[in-house]
């Protein structure tokens, strides 16, 4: 066992002997070839590397040679480019030089060109502008309508009748002139020569006038002895004229006013009378002691009657009057052409003018062609009662009627157009205004008035929202007043002296510095209404009074700026303050202290009648800031306590005094205070506060202080 174990190992080991050697051998074979083999393999793969870096290298070259040459031709192009952007850059120059040089000669054109223009504009304007001569004649066709007051006297009153038959006399007459309307309508040639002017034509005028006379007559039957005298003194007459009349009126114009003098020559187309009024009829019997009345009879032809006029009517006139075109003649019509020399413009609304005057005519022939009738007429001379009258001009042989009428004319014109040039326009003016504000130089809105100095005519107020505005103005002297919202107003004047020369201003307007003012309770805070006043240092009266609101106790103003101002504050119920003010765009916060229990203040601008206990209306203010603080304080309860000074005796002070500080006392109660919070004292003349020596420390003696209890 041991030996095979022996001989197993020995095989064991002769074979790992043996084996690895014959192994090794083998091996040393193999290796032999593959290096052969690899070796033949790598210098392969080097002849083919070595044939591709000659071949790369061979294209290398090729492509240098080629860039090269690429290079040598970007270079001649190069070259050749820039030759010819030298050559454009040249030709570039040349141009630019000659672009400029043909500027400069265009330039030059186009300013001989504009000078040229300038010229031709120049002396088209001088002759459009240029005054040219209005036509030596102006033919116009007027139609005018008239009306105003109308009169016609007579030369009856105050004497008796010159006509007096045998059975007839008149003694006294009175008469009244009413007068009465008028209206007329006519139609006229006018001529215009410059400043001349000549009116003649047709017209109707319509006239009515009343009067009331008062007389008595008296005549004898024939039957019996008995004398009737026919008495009245409300007797009203009542006349209507027409008249034709042709006018023939002289005159001139200058600038819109024009007068015309001269007469009127008629012819009355028909005349009426109507009478209204009773007669007292008394009868005288010679067998009678006394006279007896007869009775009152109506006027016995109450319709209206023809007048008998007399021919012609021949009236003097005159006339002054304003023309209406400035406000009411047509713009001409635009797109119109201008007619040549010699031809006759087209008829247009710029041909119709307007014209509005006074007027006065007055008859200086007698209108009259009734005399010699008696007023009242009888059937025969048995018969008392009348049967008819006549007009009262017809009592007397020289009875004269005499016409006036005066009033407002209208007159329409049509102008005749003619051969005539018309005027030249003005040339026009305009004025530039900016309006900024002087601290920023930014423009502002703001409200803008033109006042035309030599006319005094003001412009409607414009306003400017951009801050600018450009109208046009004419010869003369021109103001510019603008105000704006918390501007300062600033005005500037503007003179034009020759149409065209066109104007320019700036208008700087300052800021306007505000004083603000709160007033409120020292102790709650609460805002307090109150009139606080502002009184200019050195002066006693108050220069402005700001009035602060109940619900924030503020307030505002615009002070002068030139001034130093103290603020003065009196409130019933709290102490009086004062301060002076810093600046007039202060703001202040003014806290006013409650006065307390015992403390006595003076209830100022208090007034009463004259030694009486009434309260006059102008203590309103004070005794409603009273009720104020009453009503704002419900658990104070107040002494009301009057004062005289020492004029009179002590009694009589003494009961002024009480009935004062209960008058006081009631004007609360009545304005709704419980009347448990309220006393009255008088203490008359015994505690002043002031001497009595003047009037003005009486003054101040005589007062009402209201005590807190």
């Amino acid at each position: 066992m041991k030996n095979l174990i022996r001989y197993i190992l020995i095989f064991t080991l002769s074979f790992a002997v043996i084996y690895p050697a014959t192994s090794q051998t083998r091996n040393t074979t193999q290796m032999t070839q593959q290096q052969k083999q690899r070796e033949a393999e790598r210098q392969k793969r080097e002849k083919e590397r070595q044939k591709q870096q000659a071949a790369r290298q061979k294209q290398q070259q090729k492509a240098a040679a080629e860039r090269l040459k690429q290079q040598q031709k970007a270079q001649a192009e190069r070259e050749k480019q820039a030759a010819e952007r030298e050559k454009q850059q040249q030709k570039a120059a040349e141009d630019k030089a000659k672009q400029e040089a043909e500027a400069i000669k265009q330039q030059e054109r186009k300013a001989a060109e504009a000078e040229k223009q300038k010229a031709r504009q120049a002396a088209e304007d001088e002759k459009k502008y240029a005054p040219k001569k209005q036509s030596d004649a102006i033919h116009y066709i007027n139609l005018s309508g008239r009306a105003g007051y109308a009169a016609m006297f007579d030369n009856l009153g105050n004497y008796g009748n010159k006509f007096a038959p045998a059975d007839t006399y008149y003694p006294l007459m009175d008469k009244s002139l009413t007068g009465g309307p008028g209206a007329g309508l006519q139609l006229s040639y006018e001529l215009a020569y410059h400043a001349f002017r000549f009116e003649t034509g047709i017209g109707f005028d319509w006239l009515n006038s009343r009067s009331n006379y008062s007389y008595a007559m008296s005549r004898e039957l024939e039957t019996y002895p008995q004398t009737y005298t026919y008495m009245t003194d409300d007797l009203r007459e009542v006349r209507n004229l027409g008249l034709v009349s042709i006018p023939v009126m002289f005159g001139a114009q200058f600038s819109r006013y024009y007068f015309m003098l001269g007469a009127r020559v008629g012819y009355g187309i028909f005349g009426t009378f109507k009478q209204q009024g009773r007669y007292d009829v008394t009868v005288h019997d010679k067998d009678l002691l006394t006279p007896y009345g007869k009775g009152i009879i109506d006027n016995p032809a109450p319709e209206s009657k023809k007048l008998t006029l007399r021919q012609p009517d021949v009236r003097l006139a005159a006339e002054f009057g304003i023309d209406l075109d400035e406000w009411l003649q047509a713009e001409p019509q635009k797109g119109r052409k201008q007619p040549k020399p010699g031809q006759r413009y087209p008829f247009g609304r710029e041909y119709i003018h307007y014209k509005l005057s006074l007027f006065a005519d007055y008859g200086i022939l007698n209108s009259n062609g009734m005399s010699g009738m008696n007023p009242l007429q009888f059937a025969d001379n048995s018969k008392w009662e009348p049967t008819s009258a006549n007009t009262v001009l017809a009592i007397d042989n020289g009875s004269k009627l005499n016409n006036l009428f005066v009033g407002a004319k209208f007159t329409v014109q049509f102008e005749i157009p003619g051969k005539r040039p018309t005027l030249p326009p003005v040339r026009p003016t305009y004025l530039d205004i900016k309006i900024v504000d002087a601290g920023t130089g930014e423009p502002i809105p703001a409200t803008v008035v033109v006042t035309n100095i030599d006319k005094n005519k003001t412009s409607q107020p414009r306003e400017v929202r951009n801050g600018q505005m450009h109208r046009s103005i004419a010869k003369g002297d021109w103001k510019v007043d603008v105000s704006a919202k918390d501007y300062f107003t600033e005005s500037q004047n503007v003179t034009v002296e020759q149409p065209g020369q066109n104007q320019s201003i700036t208008i700087q307007l300052r800021h306007v510095p505000y004083f603000r003012l709160r007033v409120t309770d020292a102790e709650t805070g609460k805002p307090l209404p109150a009139n606080a006043q502002i009184v200019r240092r050195g002066e006693k009266e108050a220069a402005y009074t700001v009035a602060t609101d109940s619900v924030t106790g503020s307030a505002r103003s615009i002070l002068d700026n030139n001034n130093q101002y103290t603020l003065h504050i009196d409130l019933m119920g709290y102490d009086s303050y004062e301060a002076d003010i810093a600046s007039v765009s202060d703001s202040m916060n003014v806290q006013m202290r409650p006065v307390k229990k015992g403390e006595v203040f003076v209830m100022k601008n208090l007034f009463f009648a004259t030694n009486k206990t009434r309260i006059l209306k102008a203590s309103e203010e004070s005794l409603e800031q009273m009720y104020g603080f009453l009503s704002r304080n419900p658990q104070i309860r107040v002494k009301i306590i009057g004062h005289t000074d020492n004029v009179g005796s002590d009694a009589a002070n003494q009961k002024l005094s009480e009935g004062r500080a209960e008058a006081v006392r009631q004007d609360l109660i009545d304005r709704g205070i419980d009347p448990s919070r309220l006393e009255a004292e008088g203490r008359g003349e015994s505690q002043p506060i002031d001497t009595n020596d003047t009037e003005e420390g009486r003054q101040n003696n005589r007062r009402v202080e209201a005590e807190i209890l």
